[in-house]
């Protein structure tokens, strides 16, 4: 029985104590019991100064409330910077909250529910020297190797006397770090840090902040720190935004031998590349984006300086353009990019490739630039060594770039080689020839109002030149000027498409110029009209030549200008010294009214163009001598048609050696394909022709045509109308000699200038024939050529090509056969 009643009076006593405790307990939980202690005070500064090595203060209340979870409540702690450094303090916090699990401390650990921390200002400061002020290697336990056991056993080790921390919170926290190496200042400023341990092994994060502007908020899950503490292999994934920008991290960290190792990737959508090179100094304004940027980085290091001194960077661009406005104000012009990847490192230069296309032609560039470093730096220059693969062509440029680039200041080296310039026009909104293999090496500059290209080789072929180029882009279209000296220049190095002239078929031509169509016809001449209606550029050309060759002919020096402006084409003092005389022109053309007008002046002294014949088939042995006196106005609806408003005066003598019909062309051919058959029936050789025409409103007729050959010499009428494309040709044939049989029937052809046929006449036979008998034919050759008919009247052409003397000669002859026509029917 006493056994009983001491039992139940235990129980009674265990149940009143339980009571009471449940009381307590709710006592602690809803009412809580906070005191300030200067004890606590003074452990904790003394805490602060062993863990940090630096002078602390705390200068405000150290509260402790007392409840299941105590809470530390700190106010106002500073944290001095060591000696040598600025007055500032290192770290200022206004408020630190510390939750402690009464629970697992009775058991013997030491759990911090929650660690928060509010208002903070860090101040990291790296000198000159390479000192900093954060250093805490003071912290790190002495290197120890790690077993693979050991490893694998970490996370059963006894977990009793560990410090754990539920969760982590920092709240505006201002983090400002200061280089002075680069004077340079990154300035973060975090919103609010929350580190979640609850979950040991999957921990979880959130931070939300600005960095230097701009704004990030990033949700990351991690590994267990332990793991990272005892060199294993830590990982972090993060998901979020950059800048508003969908942000991924993914990063994979070890520690060893207080050495940090690992990578880190980062993978931003839909960037503004503009706003980005504007914010790093480079160039401002632009409007350029990309759709995926990531930045790839392998690390290593003993501290934050170091981790990022021998970082390994790769960014990498994906699916991106850059627009800008064109010269011309109504079009945008684009480059686009699938790719494009920069690489760098603390120390080396920062590269950067790009494989694109501008105006769906490829593009390739790479470029070599400063040192990653530099870019921490005030740097007021960029570095340049670009290589680029632009329409075929490729371009290497090498100097210094003022920042930021809108200052429009530079000079830099320039060489630029490629096989089909004109494939550059659409890419420099401009109207270059189609010349092969060329090449320039020089120095390129720019100011205010544009560029300046210099050069003292640059190629076409194998001509060289000695090239100014200066290119105003001040105004709404461009103004190129172009300078070009060379002390010899091959005609054979600017061809467009490569000649080969071969012995012409009749039959073919024919064919061929029947199925070409009118629009064809047209197309060079209404290109250069739209070239000159509406020129993309305006041009100055200057060039001069100390000797032109024609393959392995020497044509002599030459010289010209030519302005291209608004509606309008100048060639201006063209002169070209050409074995055994000169050949001087000059021209003007203006687009009015959707028709083109003109004027063109062409004086040829006694050329020898068999210079001519063998640049276009070296075999060939036909030559002769030209001379020439042009001066038309000219009219039409294009550049082709310009004759058919033609008025002036045409007047040429040809003395042709060996003459074939290559130096003819379209309709010139065909009707001299026609008649020389009939010249040389009497095995004639051609001495010379002399023509002296008049152009009025687009009809050509003969003031004198004649020529001469070994049998017979003749004179001619021609009428070619240019309107309609057809012509009428006489020529009238007189025997050298009396003899009978010896005198020819005129030669006649008519047709459009396609389709020329020789037209046959019975009555123009039966005429000559009663002239031969009624008159001495061969009288009218003396009145020309003396008392004795030569066999080369070559002497006498050069007197018919004086205008005046030819017109009276011809005065004179009609005179004499009308008066010898009168004698003869008058007489019995």
């Amino acid at each position: 029985m006493a056994s009983h009643k001491i039992i139940a009076k235990l129980f009674k006593a265990l149940l009143i104590i339980g009571v009471v405790l449940v009381l307590l307990q709710g006592v602690l939980v809803y009412t809580g019991i906070t005191f300030t202690s200067t004890k606590a005070r003074s452990v904790l500064v003394e805490y602060i100064e062993t863990l940090t090595q630096r002078e602390a203060v705390i200068d405000g209340d150290v509260g402790i409330t007392v409840s299941l979870l105590p809470e530390l409540l700190v106010e106002r702690i500073l944290v001095k910077n060591t000696e040598g450094f600025n007055k500032d303090d290192l770290i200022t916090v206004s408020e630190v909250r510390v939750q402690i699990s009464l629970v697992s401390l009775l058991t013997g650990n030491l759990h911090l529910q929650e660690l928060s921390a509010a208002h903070a200002n860090i101040g990291l400061i790296h000198k000159k020297d390479g000192s900093n002020n954060w250093n805490f290697d003071h912290l790190l336990p002495a290197p120890e190797s790690v077993s693979e056991q050991g490893k694998k056993t970490v996370t059963k080790t006894d977990e009793s006397s560990r410090l754990s921390i539920g969760v982590f919170k920092l709240t505006d926290i201002s983090i400002e770090y200061k280089d002075e190496s680069y004077d340079q200042s990154i300035n973060n400023h975090i919103e609010r840090i929350i580190l979640d341990f609850q979950d040991d092994e999957k921990p979880d994060a959130e931070i939300t902040g600005s960095l230097q502007g701009y704004n990030y908020d990033i949700s990351f899950e991690f590994d267990s720190l332990n793991k990272l503490a005892s060199g294993l292999l830590w990982e972090l994934d993060g998901t979020g935004t950059i800048a508003d920008r969908k942000t991924r991290i993914d990063a994979a960290m070890q520690l060893h031998k207080h050495v940090i190792e690992g990578s880190l990737d980062v993978n931003i959508k839909d960037i503004n590349l503009g706003l980005l090179l504007e914010h790093i100094g480079i160039i401002t304004g632009e409007d350029a984006a990309c759709r995926e940027m990531n930045i790839k980085a392998s690390l290593k290091g003993e501290d934050l300086v170091d981790v990022v001194k021998k970082a390994k960077l790769e960014l990498q661009l994906q699916r991106g353009q850059w627009k800008w406005q064109a010269l011309l104000k109504d079009e945008i012009r684009e480059l686009t990019f699938d790719k494009a990847s920069i690489r760098t490192s603390w120390n080396k230069p920062v590269k950067l490739h790009l494989d694109g296309k501008l105006f769906q032609e490829v593009i390739k560039l790479d470029l070599d630039t400063n040192h990653m470093s530099e870019f921490f730096d005030d740097m007021d220059k960029l570095d340049v060594d670009l290589t680029a693969h632009v329409a075929g062509s490729d371009i290497v440029l090498k100097g210094k770039l003022d920042l930021p680039i809108k200052t429009k200041r530079l000079q830099l080296d320039i060489s630029l080689k490629g096989k089909d310039l004109e494939k550059l026009n659409r890419i420099l909104n401009s109207e270059l020839p189609s010349f092969n293999n060329y090449s320039l090496n020089g120095k390129i500059s720019t100011n205010d109002k544009g560029f300046i290209v210099r050069a003292d080789d640059a190629t076409v072929g194998q001509t060289h030149f000695r090239t100014a180029l200066i290119i105003d882009t001040s105004s709404f279209k461009p103004f190129w000027t172009i300078n070009l000296t060379s002390r010899q220049l091959q005609i054979k190095d600017f061809e467009f498409v490569e000649s080969k002239i071969e012995k012409p078929d009749v039959t073919k031509m024919k064919s061929a110029m029947k199925k070409t169509t009118v629009e064809s016809k047209q197309e060079p001449g209404l290109y250069l009209k739209q070239l000159v209606d509406n020129p993309k550029m305006h041009l100055d050309l200057n060039l001069k030549i100390e000797k032109v060759l024609a393959g392995e002919s020497v044509l002599g020096a030459s010289s010209l200008k030519l302005k291209l402006r608004e509606n309008t084409l100048i060639m201006d003092q063209a002169e070209f010294n050409v074995p055994g005389g000169k050949i001087k022109s000059s021209a003007s053309f203006k687009v009015e009214d959707r028709q083109v007008k003109g004027v063109f002046k062409l004086d040829i002294d006694k050329f020898e163009y068999g210079a001519v014949a063998r640049y276009f088939n070296p075999e060939s042995s036909q030559g002769g001598v030209i001379s020439a006196r042009i001066d038309l106005k000219l009219g039409g609806r294009d550049f082709s048609r310009l004759f058919d408003q033609a008025t002036g005066k045409m007047d040429v003598a040809l003395w042709p050696r060996n003459t074939t019909t290559r130096i003819f062309d379209i309709w010139a051919s065909n009707l001299f394909l026609l008649i020389l058959p009939e010249i040389k029936k009497k095995e004639s050789k051609v001495n010379c022709l002399v023509a002296l025409l008049d152009m009025d409103d687009g009809i050509m007729k003969e003031d004198l045509f004649l020529m001469d050959t070994t049998k017979v010499w003749m004179h001619g009428n021609i009428n070619v109308n240019f309107v309609e494309e057809n012509l009428q040709l006489s020529l009238y044939p007189r025997s050298k000699t009396a003899k009978l049989f010896a005198v020819q029937a005129p030669i006649r052809a008519e047709g459009s200038f396609t389709d020329i046929k020789l037209v046959t006449n019975p009555v123009d036979i039966a005429v000559a024939y009663a002239s031969f008998i009624t008159s001495p034919l061969h009288v009218p050759a003396r009145w020309v050529f003396g008392d004795k008919v030569p066999e080369d009247a070559s002497a006498q052409c050069e007197k018919f090509f004086d205008r005046e003397y030819a017109i009276k000669l011809k005065e004179k002859l009609e005179a004499e056969e009308q008066k010898e026509i009168d004698e003869w029917l008058d007489s019995d």
